[in-house]
């Protein structure tokens, strides 16, 4: 199952399926990897609106398994858990991760303490042992809150070493799921099948009822491929990979576009504060020559508006040629306690002088 388009189109527009399929962990022999799970997840939120989790695996690495959960549990979609066939060890607990789930009538669930492989010293062994507590602790958890029973409940009646299978009746009155239902594609299979025997043959009679749709999903990839932007895509992979790439330069962009902005924003205010501080100084150069009476109010405003334009340097050079017309208050007490340097008499000069002109 180690497919990358894996969603199934369910029988309404707005639903699929995800297929948790086959054994779980990370490595090459894995058939349900965690990254596939995400990224089928978080593909299938931005088109459906209700998505089924449809399990039928063994088990496999506990890591592996809580990644899965983690991202069911989080995601806020309609999510519907089913057990077609097999729960087993790691996608029993899986099964628990806070979305409603729903038990074939003829699947089995399987719970029993978390295993390792170990070999080594006793520090070594004390570490593994440690580690398998721990994951212990944190399933118990999972499965009691599942079920409303305590954990030491959940401790003494599964985590003691055997292998607990239960019906889909068990499992239902038990609180491990929610709801039984008849399975159209489910067969009585004969006892001596191993459990991954058992999850085998189910599967291939799933994918058999579900070809139609993974034509769908064929014609979907070839349409993908008639794109300019995917046409040098040989297979999914590469497709979803682009479309990865994609993603990273469309967040990229919108970080620059948000820097961009902000920088605008700054050199607006930049040139808001310049204007201010450029009317501010207009105002008190027209303002010095209404005080030193080269010009009147009644001229005030002119000045501002010639002083804001183009022939700002011509009004600049009127203002400097019109003489200052001082007034009594600035000139009394000036003069010398000896009569000289007198700015009364300096005053009536000039104005003697004018007249004579």
């Amino acid at each position: 199952m180690n497919r990358i388009f894996n969603i199934i189109p369910g029988p309404q527009e707005d639903t699929c399926c995800i297929l948790l399929y086959g054994v779980i962990g990370d490595g090459e022999w894995a058939e349900v990897k965690a990254q596939d799970i995400v990224e089928q997840l978080l593909a299938a939120e931005r088109t459906y609106r209700k998505i089924d989790i449809r399990i039928n695996s063994v088990g496999g690495e506990v890591n592996t398994g809580i990644a899965i959960f983690n991202v069911l549990h989080q995601s806020k979609a309609d999510i519907t858990i089913y057990i077609d066939c097999i729960a087993a060890s790691t996608a029993s607990f899986i099964a628990g991760c806070g979305k409603p789930v729903k038990m074939s009538r003829y699947a089995q669930m399987m719970i029993h303490q978390p295993m390792s492989c170990v070999c080594g010293n006793a520090a070594e062994l004390k570490s593994c042992i440690a580690k398998l507590e721990s994951i212990e602790n944190t399933l118990c958890q999972i499965y009691a809150e599942r079920t409303g029973k305590s954990i030491e409940e959940i401790r003494s009646t599964y985590m003691d070493g055997a292998d607990h299978w239960l019906a889909a009746d068990e499992a239902l009155a038990l609180g491990f799921v929610d709801e039984i239902y008849d399975d159209p594609h489910a067969v009585t299979f004969s006892n001596s099948l191993t459990p991954q025997q058992r999850c085998e043959r189910y599967t291939a009679r799933y994918l058999e009822t579900t070809k139609d749709s993974f034509n769908t999903e064929n014609q979907m990839i070839e349409k993908f491929k008639a794109m300019p932007i995917f046409s040098d895509c040989a297979d999914e992979a590469a497709i979803m990979a682009r479309i990865t790439e994609i993603e990273g330069k469309a967040a990229a962009h919108d970080a620059a576009v948000k820097e961009r902005d902000t920088y605008k924003a700054k050199v607006e205010q930049y040139e808001t504060q310049a204007r201010e501080a450029a009317d501010a100084a207009i105002a008190d150069e027209v303002q010095v020559a209404v005080n030193d009476g080269r010009i009147g109010e009644d001229q005030r405003e002119r000045y501002v508006a010639l002083l804001h334009t183009e022939k700002a340097e011509d009004a600049r050079a009127i203002l400097a040629s019109l003489k200052p017309k001082r007034r009594a208050t600035s000139i009394i007490g000036k003069a010398g306690t000896d009569g000289k340097n007198d700015p009364w008499a300096e005053r009536f000069e000039e104005i003697r002088n004018d007249l004579k002109k």
